[in-house]
């Protein structure tokens, strides 16, 4: 395996895995007592991880915000500059591929991996026309343990956690079908053809962040 293909395996499991740790609530079971946490719907993990890889799609969700919401303008300001600034939208960006309902990519193997160390469970239905749904996934007491140690030690998964956060502040009361529908209101987004990678939005952006705040990003 080549070593770039081994780093995009080991960021897909990391960026997945921590979404399951920081939007899931807590819970509890008598019959399975070593699940702390419950994370609903594949949709959701999904429209998450589309905004932890296109940090400008973030950007320009940021903005909406504070055009409508004086009391965080200045701490979006802030958040936004940092992102250009930082060049993220260049160096952090991870294309997804449209498909039929947006941003899409199979992560059956990430969930696998994930089951096979312990790190999480995870319970589906079949309808009755033999499609997966109602997918629930489950964080474990050890997961949670080791992701305490290790985002507290390695200075590698700081972005992301940070970014896990932001996200969470900001969108983390909303469904998987509510950022769907938000993502679906971009243009780029919206017209891109099945199974092309997403466009970046940077420029959108740029002309978003001058209408607000008089001032060049």
């Amino acid at each position: 395996m080549e070593l770039e293909e081994q780093i995009r395996i080991y960021k897909d499991r990391l960026r997945i895995f921590l979404i399951l740790f920081y939007f899931s609530d807590d819970y509890t079971s008598t019959k399975n007592p070593d699940y702390k946490k419950i994370f609903r719907s594949e949709v959701r993990i999904q429209k998450i991880d589309f905004l932890i890889r296109n940090p400008d799609y973030l950007a320009y969700e940021l903005l909406l915000i504070a055009a409508n919401d004086r009391n965080k303008k200045d701490e979006i300001k802030q958040i936004v500059k940092s992102i250009y600034d930082t060049s993220e939208p260049q160096l952090r960006r991870l294309e997804m591929e449209r498909f039929f309902f947006g941003a899409y990519e199979d992560i059956d193997d990430v969930i696998g991996f994930l089951k096979s160390i312990g790190f999480i469970s995870f319970t589906s239905k079949k309808s009755t026309d033999l499609k997966t749904i109602e997918k629930q996934y489950f964080v474990t007491q050890h997961a949670i343990s080791k992701a305490n140690s290790a985002i507290s030690n390695l200075s590698a998964l700081e972005w992301y956690a940070k970014r896990c956060e932001l996200i969470k502040k900001y969108f983390g009361n909303l469904s998987g079908s509510q950022l769907k529908v938000s993502q679906y209101q971009i243009e780029e987004y919206r017209n891109t053809s099945f199974k092309k990678f997403i466009g970046e939005i940077s420029e959108t952006v740029k002309s978003d962040y001058y209408s607000i705040f008089n001032e060049q990003l």
